[in-house]
């Protein structure tokens, strides 16, 4: 991983070479080391170091961008060159943005956790060597994957501008498996520490949701209130970020709200936070401009209070950037990518114990758009849906397909939970910190057969 000293190095190395009349650099490096196990027993232990510099050049109205993994002299060189030579064959863009002069020091963002990047394949060899001996006890099966990472992400421009994160994430997420397979329970524990990671209880989670899955029984598709664990809170929320809140197509009216903000469509008890400086996330405090990440709440008790920019969305729409941009050109506009719930007043006990009948369900699975401008989804439950009767979780119910508009599920939150934490688990990653959630009304379409 590069340190911020040579990556400032870096930067300016690639950009003196830069014959234009501006250009921009943008370093990234990662060690991704995972430990990987099966069938009980450890089968992979793969360690990765990555590294890419992204480079563009601006001269007039045209751009060119080229891309290379390899820092020496004659692959900087060819990075070059590449750029120059398309930007001289560019189509013009009158909508270009100049680069950004130098900015105001960013805030600082406490993401490099010093016992994650010095985690070693042997410290998580031990743990999960615990966790399958007692697997191995109960007659139940482990898979899944323990990861210690690091990065760091630099952007430099020949206006001055140099800014630096590095970062660690680590996460453990296992599978409990009954019946050859059959029956699955799941859990994970996500976060910047890896010495904060509780393994051994992530492990019982999983397995307790396993042994308690047996017998699953089929259920007729209909209409149920539901009890949402953070996961499966997480993935509704990634579709929600990724819909809802782009700036770009909130300018061309592609959003759910047509353009318009302070309509109040979910419940009193929905307030949503796109926030890079959650000390849980470690988001970044600068974006693929340079420009500073700003802190934007999304929706404020159940009112659309905003969404993020980048310059271009921005200046379509009268409104300030709050410093969301992509690597640029970018033609998908600007996302957020650290959303916080809110947390509410109730336990996940509570949440169940106030319910006449419903869904207990752990995560969702191979979730889909039905109709964006509806913010309607179609996935299925995974790893352990549970029948609620009588304000107890009475039985195991095999996993059923929704379809469901998040316009509809949102507006009628019966409780949140009142503990927040990070998760990892939605299916296109990004960053979450979210707390269980009961919905009244979750509309199930029809069984997936298993």
């Amino acid at each position: 991983m590069l340190s911020r000293d040579e990556a400032n190095a870096l930067c300016k190395r690639v950009l003196k070479q830069c014959d234009a009349e501006g250009a921009e650099a943008i370093i990234s490096s990662s060690e991704t080391n995972s430990t990987r196990f099966s069938n009980n027993v450890i089968t992979q232990n793969v360690g990765l170091t990555n590294q890419r510099l992204c480079l563009r050049v601006i001269q007039g109205k045209r751009q060119g961008v080229a891309r290379v993994n390899q820092f020496d002299d004659a692959s900087i060189k060819r990075c070059v060159q590449s750029a120059l030579a398309v930007c001289r064959v560019a189509a013009e863009d009158d909508k270009l943005e100049t680069l950004l002069d130098k900015q105001p020091e960013y805030t600082n963002v406490d993401a490099f956790k010093e016992t994650t990047a010095k985690s070693t394949p042997a410290a998580r060899a031990e743990a999960i060597g615990k966790v399958l001996r007692e697997y191995d006890a109960n007659k139940v099966e482990g898979a899944g994957i323990f990861d210690a990472d690091q990065g760091a992400i630099a952007y430099s421009n020949s206006k001055g501008v140099f800014a630096y994160k590095a970062n660690t994430k680590a996460e453990f997420s296992i599978s409990a498996f009954l019946e050859r397979g059959e029956i699955e329970g799941w859990a994970e524990a996500f976060g910047l520490d890896i010495s904060k990671l509780d393994v051994a209880a992530t492990a019982k989670r999983a397995m307790h949701k396993a042994v308690t899955g047996v017998h699953a029984r089929a259920i007729e598709p209909g209409e149920y209130t539901v009890v949402l664990e953070a996961p499966a809170v997480a993935e509704l929320l990634l579709f929600y970020g990724w819909l809802g809140t782009n700036g770009l197509a909130f300018a061309e009216n592609r959003t759910f709200h047509k353009g318009k903000l302070g309509q109040k469509l979910f419940s009193d008890k929905f307030t949503l936070t796109e926030d890079p400086y959650h000390p849980e996330l470690g988001g970044t405090p600068f974006d693929m401009e340079g420009f500073p990440t700003q802190r934007v709440t999304l929706i404020d008790k159940g009112v659309i209070a905003a969404v993020v920019h980048d310059r271009r969305s921005a200046k379509l729409v009268n409104a300030k950037n709050t410093g969301h941009a992509n690597m640029q050109p970018d033609a998908q506009g600007p996302s957020p990518g650290n959303l916080v719930l809110a947390t509410g007043d109730q336990t996940l006990e509570q949440m169940i114990g106030s319910t006449k009948k419903g869904l207990l369900i752990t995560k969702f699975h191979y979730c889909n758009v039905v109709d964006r401008m509806d913010l309607s989804l179609t996935g299925m439950t995974r790893s352990g849906t549970f029948m609620i009767e009588d304000g107890k979780v009475a039985y195991p119910v095999k996993n059923m397909r929704f379809t469901q508009s998040l316009l509809t599920a949102f507006a009628d939150v019966a409780a949140v939970g009142k503990e927040a934490h990070a998760t990892g688990g939605a299916l296109f990653g990004g960053n979450f910190v979210v707390p269980a959630l009961k919905l009244n009304k979750f509309r199930f379409s029809s069984p997936t057969g298993f």
